[in-house]
């Protein structure tokens, strides 16, 4: 099941978002517990990776039991602060950027362009941030 789900890693996050919109728009009071799941789902797909490295680099350049968790641990929450900030920072700057679009359909695709753009930026920001303190 786990190689299943490994192998077919990138069609999972393709579905998974896509079962997000089609919540959205056929079953609106569903909505809510389907990001939930997709975000606790892609958060564990994180996690997974993540230990997953860690304990590669581990087998290739062994270190103590103690250094291996506090490495796993500050990944872990620099990938949970950067999921939480360009969340918030992109409904903070799509509410802005679409306050005066009068047409709903025209609004949620230029929402879900610039929430897509921000996160992007923030990740790009992590990524750069994280290996200046990390080298």
């Amino acid at each position: 099941m786990l190689t299943l789900v490994l192998t077919y890693w990138p069609v999972l996050s393709i579905v998974l978002i896509l079962l997000l919109f089609l919540v959205s728009l056929f079953a609106p009071g569903w909505a809510g517990a389907t990001a939930g799941i997709v975000v606790l789902l892609s958060l564990g797909m994180a996690i997974y990776s993540v230990v997953q490295k860690q304990m590669r680099l581990h087998r290739e350049k062994p270190i103590g039991r103690t250094r291996l968790i506090l490495n796993i641990l500050s990944e872990i929450i620099g990938i949970t602060l950067a999921m939480a900030f360009a969340g918030l920072l992109g409904r903070y700057i799509a509410e802005i950027a679409t306050g005066r679009i009068s047409n709903d359909l025209a609004k949620l695709i230029a929402g879900i362009g610039i929430g897509l753009l921000v996160g992007i930026c923030v990740g790009v920001l992590v990524r750069r941030t994280w290996g200046r303190f990390v080298s």
